[in-house]
Formats: C-alpha cells, structure tokens, sequence
C-alpha cells in the first residue's frame, strides 16, 4: 500500500484565478461510482496516499496515453473482511470474497464519450489459469468465481481473455467504502415504481423518488427479492440506474462549486479505493484525471454484457455475437451504438429494412443485381420492373411512408420524392446508382430498465430511470 501524507485542512476560498478542473474516477460504488469531480489539483495530492495498490496483469498505455483508449474495469467486492464489512454475514457460508459487481470502462481517445459494460456476475465462463490449483484442469464456472480464487488480478486476466480489450487500469471498492462515498455525497436519489420494504435488507422506500445514503443505499444496490424480478439481471440494472444518478450528483454545480465538500468527498473516495500498480505513480493518476475532465453525463453509456439463459433458468451464457460487437466497438474505439443512419433530408433512419416492401424499377441489366442487394441488405422486394435508366436515383413515396422512404434512400444513396398519388414505396435505379449499402443503422430509443432482459440495452446517465 503507498504511504499515508498528512490530511490536509480543507482549503479555503479559491484565490482571484480560476480552479483547474480535474476529473477523479471515483471507481465507487457497489456497482461503482464513476464521476466527475471539478477539485484543486493540490488537494488530489494530499490525498493519493491514502490509495490502496494491487499488483494486476494490466495493459500499459504507449507514449501518449492522454491521446489513447482508455479501459478501466471496476469491481465491487462482497468480502466480508475488513473493517464494517464483517456485518453483513459469511454470505452463504463461503466466508471468501467475490466480485458482486464488475463493469469494464471504455473512454474514448479524445476523451469524448464512455462506455461502461456491466458484465454479470453468473455468467458461465471457463476459468483463467490463475483459478486453477496446481495441475487441474480447465472448467466452467461463475465469472465471478475468478474473484474468490484469486482476487482483483484474476478477474482483470479473466476479462482481457474473454473479451479481448485490454485493461489499462483496475479499481476496487468494498461495501464500507461504497457506504463511505455515497454519504459523502449527501446521498443518491432513487426512483422507485412501486413502495418497497425489506427488513432483512434494511430497505424501506415509498414509490417516487427518495434519496438513500448508507445501509439504505447499500440495500438499494444489493437487494434481490424485494426488487424488481428478483433476477442478478435486474439487480444490474438498478445498479446502473444509481450509479447514473451518482453521476449526476457528483457533477452537479452545486458541488463542484463547494470546495469544503469536494474536499471530504475526495477524502472519502480515496481511502476507499484499491487500484494497480500503474497507478502508484502522482503522474499517472493526475494525467488520468485531467484527460477524462470534459466527458458529462450524457456522453456516458451503459449497458449490459448480452447473454442468454442456461436450461436452470438462474446461470448465464455469454450472447457471443452480440457481445463480440461490444467488445470490438471497445477495440476499435467506435462509438457504441453506432451513430445512426441519417436520410438524405437530414432525419435519422427509424425504420429497419425487414419492416419495409419496396417496388423496384430498374434498367434490364441492373434489375437482377439491385434486387439481389436489396435483400441481403434486408430489404423486401414487393415487385420488380424494368425500364431505360433515368439520370438519378430515387425513391418515390406517399407521404404515409416517408419514414420507410428515408431507410431505402440512405441505403441506396437515392433522392427521395414524395408523391401523393403513390401507393407503396419504389426505388428507381438511375445511372449513378452505386448500390446497396448493407450497413443501416437504426435509431432506437434507449433500452431503459427492462428488469431482466438480455442485456445490450444502452441508456445514459443523464436519463432518470425508475426501478420496478
């Protein structure tokens, strides 16, 4: 662990020059607090020692790392040692500790967008080599097995295995330390659709918004039964959805403008974390901060790992295709969801090419090929007809489908017309007809709190979502 500084007194009033901004990754949260905190560069100093250091088989950055991706996993653990954890039971009688939360961070090289991607905790992954006993053989078991066997390095190994991205960083949080922050908020608001009382986990809310602090919102974050579905899935989204709001009150003017209060959150956040030892270094953690200080709240996405169901209804399989286009949006540092497609009038695309029947006129020796394109694009073909090529392509549509319009014209680079004595929609082949673009992207509504969907959903943290 580095070495303790000497706290130092909250500062007082900001001198005639402007406070730089830096942001801190809290990392908190059971689910884990990733905020944005404007604070005096000094006062992260003071506070740098109080960070505990875990050796783990992260990935280094390269000469520039400000202008580089950024992959940060976040783990909350279910240990029951340390000071304030032993309260909450041997969990089951395994008495050892697991990784209740973990989500995988992507921020952007122009430090303009992120990423996080909750990956669920019964998810049925072969284990790495480092939760084998000496001698044994490779076998399936819970993704968060890999925690018990050998802490936050195992995980990180196990991660960069299974999805390919490679971690630059790690942090992780207890409940004790999760407690800590959110009180050093002030707090967190929740939004509940129905009242809720749970003795066992010290959980009583009315419908509506509330705001939790300390065991309540421990319970909020943790709680299974009383919630929602009762599903590890749903329990992922709420977690979410708090940390969302975290995210919100970390960034609120209202704080960043109160430096005593920045102050004993910073204070808080520190002493409860635990990260690489790549972070050991005052250098690091600074370039860190002030690179990531520009992302707010509505350039934050989150989601959910893909995965399907086991026969047992309880365990996970990982959705490998639709996880594979997460993981190599993270590579690639591509936005995720991709951009949407726009339509020549400047609208998104809204209409996926299954839900649409086109009727296509074409010139005889191009009909065949269009038509073909059309449907691996995904497109319907209604009717096929031929004629002389005219000079541009187009899309003719009644104005009760322009929406439909707007798909066959982004993919087919086409004018769109509207006529009202047309009855379906028709795409004519011109002479600068290039094909059929495949790639259409569909613009969808945020996937919100599904209470135990198959995860992919995106939504971001400036949306104020309601648990079920």
């Amino acid at each position: 662990m580095a070495q303790a500084q000497p706290v130092l007194d909250p500062p007082g009033p900001p001198k005639r020059r402007k406070w730089p901004k830096v942001l801190l990754i809290l990392l908190i949260i059971l689910t884990v607090i990733a905020a944005g905190l404007g604070v005096a560069g000094y006062m992260l100093y003071s506070k740098f020692g109080q960070i505990s250091v875990v050796q783990a088989p992260t990935t280094s950055l390269g000469s520039n790392p400000e202008s580089e991706p950024l992959n940060i996993l976040l783990m909350g653990s279910d240990t029951r040692s340390g000071k304030g954890n032993n309260k909450y039971g041997l969990d089951a009688g395994r008495g050892g500790k697991r990784s209740d939360t973990t989500i995988l961070l992507h921020v952007s090289a122009d430090r303009e967008r992120a990423l996080a991607v909750s990956i669920p905790r019964d998810l049925w992954v072969e284990q790495p080599d480092c939760a084998l006993a000496e001698g044994e053989l490779p076998y399936f078991d819970k993704f968060n097995n890999a925690f018990d066997a050998g802490g936050p390095a195992c995980t990180t190994e196990l991660v960069q295995e299974m999805t390919g991205v490679p971690v630059n960083h790690i942090a992780v949080v207890d409940f004790a330390g999760f407690k800590k922050v959110v009180d050093a908020l002030g707090g967190v608001e929740v939004c509940l659709n129905e009242a809720v009382y749970d003795s066992a986990a010290e959980l009583d809310l009315p419908a509506g918004r509330s705001v939790v602090s300390g065991e309540q919102a421990l319970a909020f974050v943790r709680a299974r039964k009383a919630l929602g579905d009762g599903s590890d899935v749903g329990r992922m989204e709420r977690q979410q959805a708090f940390l969302a709001s975290a995210i919100r009150k970390a960034t609120d003017t209202g704080l960043l403008l109160n430096p005593a209060r920045l102050y004993s959150v910073l204070d808080t956040a520190t002493s409860a974390l635990t990260v690489d030892q790549s972070l050991d270094e005052l250098g690091e953690m600074r370039t860190l901060a002030e690179s990531v200080n520009g992302i707010g709240p509505d350039k934050i996405t989150f989601t959910t790992m893909p995965f399907s169901y086991r026969a047992d209804n309880a365990n996970l399989d990982p959705d490998l295709g639709k996880s594979q286009e997460l993981w190599q949006a993270m590579i690639d540092d591509s936005p995720w969801p991709a951009p949407p497609s726009v339509a020549p009038d400047g609208k998104k695309v809204t209409v996926p090419p299954e839900d649409i029947w086109v009727d296509l006129t074409a010139p005889p020796r191009k009909i065949a090929s269009a038509a073909a394109q059309l449907r691996a694009a995904g497109f319907n073909v209604a009717s096929q007809q031929t004629e002389k090529a005219s000079q541009k392509t187009k899309v003719v549509y009644p104005p009760s489908q322009k929406a439909s319009a707007r798909t066959v014209a982004f993919a087919a680079g086409a004018a769109m017309v509207s006529d009202d004595s047309a009855f379906s929609v028709r795409l004519v082949i011109g002479k600068d007809f290039a094909g059929i673009n495949d790639d259409v992207v569909v613009s969808k509504k945020s996937g919100g709190n599904s209470n135990g969907g198959n995860g992919g959903q995106a939504t971001k943290a400036d949306e104020e979502l309601c648990s079920g």
